[in-house]
């Protein structure tokens, strides 16, 4: 609705604008009463034309891919909407619903109740002709009706009636061409231009423009009548002083065509001026429609919403033709490069994307010749090219010299077996028994060796890697040097942000046993000088205690389910829930799916993203109970969403949330929902077959159940039960 008043309003003061600057001092009556009239009409009905276009734009990787990591997207929840903090991940979470009195709804009763008063006074005022009308002696002349009120009313018409004070008449005070003049209104049936102004008054009544086109409108009508008389009569002088000594201060009916005499002088200068010429008046008009038509223009172009690649939403049944672009990204040296990100952007929108594996090979779907492949990696420049489908692809990354310098050594194996690094504190190998226990305020020095760097100096010991550390000696238990003035340390070269699993440490003093550290990292940042020259640093440790996952599981009911099989990828452990539901799985890697499965229950799926969960999850399992022998999986129609797809994902997009729950543990991937059309059209038998997070899965159930009802699919001629497929992105 704004966005309508903002446009409408907008065309009516451009379009009044050229109204005024070129066309209000010229004697093109004709074509500005048209003008007019349909610059109303024009600024009513533009916000509704819209001519699409498309904007071929390329946007900086960093406009999509801010932290390295990018999700396939279907339908992508990219506009994030905050959900209160009290609801639990594992909840539906219903959006607040607004109070029963709120702003809008103040504006909306004012609206209504401006409608209703401008309405009633329109009304009234046709009343008041009818009933005057009707009580009035009527006499003919020329063909149209006069009728003779007791009113002090001036000469005024109203479609085929002339309304006249019976004295002014009777006594002949009226002279002919004034009666003259208002024929040439009804004539020209000027009261539809006020029937239509009126309209518009009662229906935008908030907006003063109106008042500008009506007063345009009514003085351009006394023009067009005045021309009428002095084009028959060719006396302009003569009328002119008939027209002056008419003037008293009597009033008009609303809504009639009337001699106004606040308008008389400017008829007078009007009557009086020559004509400009007909190449000025033809000047004036192709401006003035060149304007307006730039106008139309600009105001009904609309980014098109068609993308030149759509996936199909059923998943099931419907073919599709893809292009697939194959390569493989490799380093300065010719090695594959690992953990690259490619994504194809359509127009300003990503297509599809993925993460490229150890052997640095990459295969991308959907992709037409007009794409372009946005190639990224920490460490090196971002890429922008055009894909080839004629030869798998090669593409060689140059290192970015700006990028931080990265230093990291691994305590565990990808598998969270014990790995060989060290632990060095003021050249003492802290054993895998042993304890890390400091200080952060008292490291002078914080070093990660590796290759040579380590084994040159702690021997085959160091192979792995070693984590050194060197201590201030001014506290007990530490044979480190003293600290003395001018002692160089690590202070003096970088300000230093220190974390404990992803937590800032201030000073606190760090206890972890060796057995329990994941990794060691850290990162120096050279092209961010401070005011003192000083570098930034972070040093970052992480545990295993960070890669664990715990809670409970519970049935549709809430009642805990015990017996459970609680099992990872790439983990041999497999945990059993308790009678009470708990279950805690430990050193569940980054990037993982869980699996919760019981006999007699749907499998429960759920992907850890970025790193496991810091918080208690609370799973729940839907029987598996639906016979699926009725249910087609491929129909020779499918079931069609009101729209088509299209608008399908409108909707997704338009009423998803990306839950706050998920967005703080970074849970992001690919829910796919499977349900079923009846055939009646409706959803039933709702299915989650790949979840993301218990937050998120529950906002794709709650936006399904909000779905529309579908044109249901049929086999030889008859309405039959389809499954559908739809997959919903959740990306940050």
């Amino acid at each position: 609705m704004i966005t309508y008043v903002i446009k409408s309003s907008l065309s009516l003061l451009i379009l009044f604008g050229l109204y005024w600057f070129l066309l209000r001092k010229e004697k093109l009556f004709v074509f500005n009463r048209f003008f007019l009239v349909a610059s109303v009409v024009f600024s009513l009905i533009v916000p509704f034309i819209s001519i699409p276009v498309n904007f071929q734009v390329t946007p900086q990787l960093a406009e999509i891919i801010p932290s390295g990591d990018f999700v396939i997207p279907e339908i992508s929840t990219l506009e994030f909407r905050t959900i209160p903090s009290e609801v639990s991940p594992d909840q539906a979470y219903t959006e607040n619903q607004p109070e029963a009195i709120n702003f809008s709804t103040i504006l909306l009763v004012l609206y209504i109740s401006g409608v209703a008063f401008f309405l009633l006074r329109f009304l009234k005022n046709i009343y008041i002709i009818i009933l005057r009308t009707r009580l009035s002696n009527k006499i003919s002349y020329n063909g149209y009706t006069v009728v003779m009120t007791n009113d002090k009313t001036g000469p005024c018409c109203f479609f085929r009636s002339i309304f006249l004070n019976r004295d002014d008449y009777l006594k002949g005070r009226i002279a002919r061409e004034i009666l003259d003049h208002e024929l040439q209104h009804i004539r020209q049936s000027h009261t539809f231009d006020i029937i239509l102004i009126e309209l518009v008054k009662i229906f935008y009544w908030f907006n003063p423009v109106h008042i500008l086109y009506e007063r345009a409108i009514r003085i351009n009508h006394e023009y067009l009548a005045d021309n009428g008389v002095i084009s028959d009569k060719s006396d302009v002088t003569g009328y002119a002083d008939k027209l002056l000594s008419f003037i008293t201060g009597r009033s008009n009916m609303s809504l009639t065509s009337s001699s106004n005499h606040s308008f008389t002088k400017k008829r007078l200068i009007m009557m009086m001026k020559p004509g400009s010429g007909r190449f000025i008046y033809g000047a004036r008009i192709a401006i003035t429609l060149c304007l307006g038509t730039t106008l139309f223009l600009l105001l009904s172009f609309k980014e098109s919403d068609k993308q030149p690649l759509q996936p199909d939403l059923s998943g099931i049944g419907t073919e599709v033709t893809q292009s697939i672009v194959r390569g493989i990204v490799l380093n300065e040296e010719g090695k594959p490069l690992k953990e690259a990100t490619i994504v194809c952007m359509v127009s300003e929108h990503a297509s599809s994307g993925m993460t490229i594996g150890s052997d640095g090979r990459f295969a991308i779907n959907n992709v037409q010749a007009d794409n372009s492949l946005i190639i990224g990696c920490f460490g090196y420049k971002t890429q922008t090219i055009k894909p080839d489908f004629t030869s798998e692809m090669i593409i060689k990354m140059t290192k970015d010299p700006n990028s931080p310098e990265i230093m990291d050594v691994y305590f565990r194996n990808p598998d969270f077996t014990p790995a060989n690094a060290l632990v060095s504190i003021n050249g003492a190998i802290t054993d895998y028994e042993g304890t890390l226990k400091i200080n952060p305020g008292e490291i002078e020095s914080f070093n990660i060796l590796k290759d040579k760097e380590a084994t040159s100096k702690y021997g085959d010991k160091g192979k792995d890697g070693v984590l050194e550390i060197v201590l201030y000696g001014n506290r007990p238990g530490y044979k480190g040097k003293k600290r003395t003035v001018g002692t160089a340390s690590d202070s003096s070269k970088y300000i230093t942000l220190f974390s404990v699993n992803q937590v800032s440490n201030k000073g606190e003093l760090i206890d972890i046993p060796v057995s329990n550290l994941q990794s060691a990292s850290v990162w120096i940042y050279h092209d961010t000088p401070a005011k003192n020259k000083k570098e930034l640093r972070t040093i970052g440790i992480m545990t295993r205690d960070f890669y664990k996952v715990k809670g409970t599981v519970v049935n549709k009911n809430g009642k805990p389910l015990s017996g459970v099989s609680v099992s990872a990828t790439d983990n041999p452990v497999k945990e059993i829930s308790d009678k009470a539901g708990r279950f805690f799985i430990e050193d569940v890697r980054a990037n993982t799916m869980l699996e919760f499965s019981l006999p007699g229950y749907r499998p429960y799926y759920l992907a850890t993203g970025s790193v496991a969960f810091t918080m208690d999850l609370t799973i729940e399992l839907e029987k598996n109970n639906v016979p699926e022998k009725d249910v087609y999986v491929k129909a020779e129609i499918m079931p069609q969403y009101p729209g088509g797809d299209t608008e399908l994902r409108k909707f997704i997009t338009t009423n998803v949330n990306y839950p706050k729950a998920a967005r703080e543990q970074k849970a992001k991937g690919t829910v796919i929902v499977r349900f079923v059309v009846n055939t009646k059209g409706n959803i039933e038998d709702v299915q989650i077959l790949q979840r993301v997070h218990p937050a998120i899965d529950a906002e794709v159930l709650k936006i399904v159940g909000k779905l529309q009802q579908f044109t249901p699919g049929s086999q030889g001629g008859k309405p039959v039960k389809v499954y559908y497929t739809v997959p919903v992105t959740f990306a940050l």
